[in-house]
Parts: structure tokens; sequence; C-alpha cells
């Protein structure tokens, strides 16, 4: 159990969110727990918005952390293989989908439609912010490790 003197409930309202568009372009990504919104958590959470036509994120894994999805709304397609990139997959979320994601999984999503927009909720369990998932940015085909600036 939490300590009794850190049992604070806190909530982030909507418009307190920023947008992030350099964590992973072309998705739209809103931090509402985090390291920087609440003392010491032991979650990121926050919600990606693909716009109409958003092609694919950067190819990556989380090397610390599982992740989990639930698929507001649109068709949002997803790439997943093992972190050797093999048994590759591809998968058409829609809305109402729940997805875990386990640490090490290779993972790529992209927008479905090219006049709608998707959206989805996410948290990286057990971390305070995107550093401490050790995100690991492969090339596209998943098969070797590139060099990315770290989010900020």
């Amino acid at each position: 159990m939490v300590p009794y003197d850190k049992q604070v409930v806190t909530v982030v309202r909507q418009g307190n969110i920023g947008t992030d568009t350099d964590y992973e372009p072309p998705l739209r990504i809103g931090f509402g727990i985090n390291d920087k919104t609440v003392d010491s958590p032991n979650a990121t959470m926050g919600r990606s918005i693909l716009v109409p036509g958003a092609g694919p994120n950067p190819t990556h894994y989380h090397a610390a952390n599982d992740v989990v999805w639930y698929i507001l709304y649109g068709q949002v397609k997803l790439w997943h293989a093992k972190s050797d990139a093999a048994d590759r997959q591809e998968v058409m979320l829609q809305a109402g989908d729940f997805v875990y994601v386990p640490a090490g999984a290779i993972h790529v999503i992209s927008n479905a439609s090219e006049t709608e927009e998707a959206s989805l909720i996410f948290c990286y369990i057990g971390v305070p912010n995107t550093d401490a998932a050790k995100t690991v940015w492969l090339t596209e085909d998943g098969t070797a490790p590139i060099e990315k600036k770290a989010s900020a």
C-alpha cells in the first residue's frame, strides 16, 4: 500500500494536457499521467490521435514495461512481432478493442482511414515517464536499432 501521506488523488483535466508531436510522429500524443503531472506515478498514461491518412509511427518496442491500449474510435492498423522481428502479424483494431503489448514486442500503428480520425488511450505500466520505458527504436523492418532523440 502507498504510505498514508502519499495517498493523494490527482485529476488532470483535458484542457491541461498538451500535444506532443515529437515522441512518435505522426501521432499526436497527450500525456495525462506521468511524473510531470503526478508525484511518483507507477504508470504513464495518455491518448494518441491518429489524423486521417496518418502513416505508421516509428517501429519500436519498450524494454522495461508492458503497454495497454483501449481504442476509443476509428480503425487502427497494428503490426506486431517478437523482439527478434519473427512472427510478424497485422491486425485491424476498432473502437472498443483492448490491446495488451508485452515488453519487448515490436509494434507499429497507423490510421486505417484516409478520411476519418482515430484515437486510443494508452498506459505504460510500471514506469513514471517515457524515458523509463527504455524504448528501442528500430529500422522500419524491425531488424536493427536506430538512434532517436530522447523524449521530452
